[in-house]
């Protein structure tokens, strides 16, 4: 199965609806058109969290989550201020398993496993 990568078109750009249909693209009605792929790995779920060091708040922690069943990294980014990340486009329902890496470090990797996107 080919990698399907999502783009997010806006201003000035006319789409052509049948092409992008046939391409397997989804036009979600929002104030401004979102367009999105489904496929077995991206979706409108997501994965949410935050990121802590002896249960305080620590920003800056480098997140990647991966598909569970293939080890496929799916998306990585950094932890905000207050320590929140979250991950979009992600199948609903997929089993994924998140990795946080301490920018430090001072600890080994922290793992959470069996984490499913809602």
């Amino acid at each position: 199965m080919a990698l399907k990568i999502l783009r997010i078109f806006s201003g000035g750009y006319k789409p052509n609806y049948q092409k992008l249909k046939e391409k397997g693209y989804v036009i979600v009605k929002l104030p401004r058109p979102i367009i999105s792929i489904m496929s077995s790995d991206q979706g409108f779920g997501q994965i949410k969290g935050s990121t802590k060091k002896l249960n305080v708040i620590y920003p800056g922690v480098e997140v990647c989550v991966f598909k569970r069943s293939n080890k496929q990294l799916l998306w990585s980014t950094v932890s905000k201020a207050d320590g929140s990340y979250a991950f979009r486009n992600i199948a609903v329902g997929l089993e994924c398993f998140i990795t946080g890496f301490d920018p430090a470090r001072d600890y080994n990797a922290v793992i959470a496993d069996g984490v499913k996107a809602k």
